[in-house]
């Protein structure tokens, strides 16, 4: 066991992702995010094979965390762990406005309707996140009542994965704080509280994550199975070289999206085609705005000429993420973390709800 120190003001943030974990820990000076250390560790060519849910992979992840907090020297224990997005459900849903006692039952109801599953086997939470009014005219069109709309945020895990994660979260020697899927970590920490509208395109190793944000609730959330790894088997399959080359040359700098480039991206299509949809399905109602930006995050946003080929593409302003632009931190760790913060997006916004729990109880107790 490690002899950590109990921090209040500090806090963990723990992504295991699909090829490698990553640990940022976040102390709050004087009201402020301060970046006190970060680490990273990809994981074995084994356990890449079995898969990340499989029983041998759970069994080994705590070693693997316990490698990472020693050698980079990690001085806390507060833990705040990011379920995958494919391992929970995250949906709107219209209601009218009801009590407060009948809209559990309700909840309950609809549920049904997004998971596959018994309700007894996951975890669920919800939050009013919009009301409406609408004025109701009568046949003589005459306005006379208003009916109210609310709508409604329901988030589901599987509870069996939630168990999974907090038992290696404790197996590991931490403090588990709590459990978030990734999707609300992007956003908390490449969005934060801006207003406008915003489609977060995060490219994990094996997996990409979709996400329509608006003035900070997430719309529309959809997960493909493609990713970082598919453009490097396309690379390598295209110049006829092997999977580290490929892999090397992909982060090398060279702009594989040019129009002289021979290597064509099936991936690519496939991320474009369900992002055109995810507009459509979002522009339908015509009160809603276009689009602001798409955001490029993960470990493969900063693939030189990718923020170009999807602004091309979709004709939509696009960025690569920065989840550290509400964060300070020492200005000779700029070079060394502009390599590699896009791949940090989910930790960083792991422990930023820590420093949100924090500085919310710190008001409190300044107004008593």
């Amino acid at each position: 066991m490690f002899d950590f120190i109990f921090r209040k003001n500090t806090f963990l943030g723990v992504d295991i992702g699909t090829a490698s974990i990553k640990i940022v820990e976040l102390k709050v000076i004087e009201g402020r995010p301060i970046l006190s250390n970060y680490a990273w560790m990809p994981l074995s060519e084994d356990i890449l094979e079995k898969g990340i849910n499989s029983d041998y992979a759970y069994a080994l992840l705590p070693q693997y965390i316990k490698r990472i907090i020693k050698k980079a020297g990690f001085g806390t224990r507060n833990a705040f762990v990011s379920l995958p997005a494919f391992g929970g459900l995250i949906t709107l849903i219209d209601f009218p406005e009801m009590a407060e006692q009948d809209m559990e039952q309700a909840i309950k109801f609809e549920a049904h309707k997004y998971i596959p599953t018994s309700l007894d086997e996951v975890v669920i939470s919800w939050e009013v996140v919009e009301k409406k009014s609408a004025k109701i005219a009568s046949k003589d069109t005459v306005v006379d009542k208003s009916d109210t709309t609310l709508k409604v945020l329901l988030v589901a895990a599987s509870k069996n994965k939630v168990l999974k994660y907090e038992n290696l979260i404790e197996a590991a020697g931490l403090k588990l704080k709590s459990v978030d899927i990734e999707a609300f970590s992007a956003v908390r920490s490449l969005v934060g509280n801006d207003s406008g509208c915003f489609i977060i395109i995060d490219i994990g190793s094996k997996a990409c994550n979709i996400i329509l944000v608006e003035k900070g609730i997430i719309r529309i959330n959809r997960n493909i199975d493609a990713g970082g790894m598919d453009l490097t088997k396309t690379i390598s399959k295209g110049m006829v070289i092997d999977f580290e080359r490929a892999e090397a040359l992909k982060i090398s700098g060279t702009n594989f999206f040019d129009s002289k480039s021979s290597v064509s991206f099936f991936t690519m299509e496939l991320l474009t085609g369900e992002v055109e949809r995810i507009v459509r399905t979002y522009l339908r109602d015509g009160e809603k705005k276009a689009i602001d930006e798409i955001i490029l995050s993960g470990g493969t946003a900063n693939m030189v000429g990718l923020a170009e080929y999807f602004s091309n593409k979709l004709k939509i302003k696009t960025v690569i993420g920065n989840p550290l632009a509400k964060i300070s931190y020492d200005s000779k760790l700029e070079k060394a973390v502009s390599k590699i913060r896009t791949g940090f997006s989910v930790a960083i916004g792991l422990t930023l709800k820590g420093v949100d729990e924090y500085l919310k109880k710190e008001a409190k107790i300044i107004k008593k």
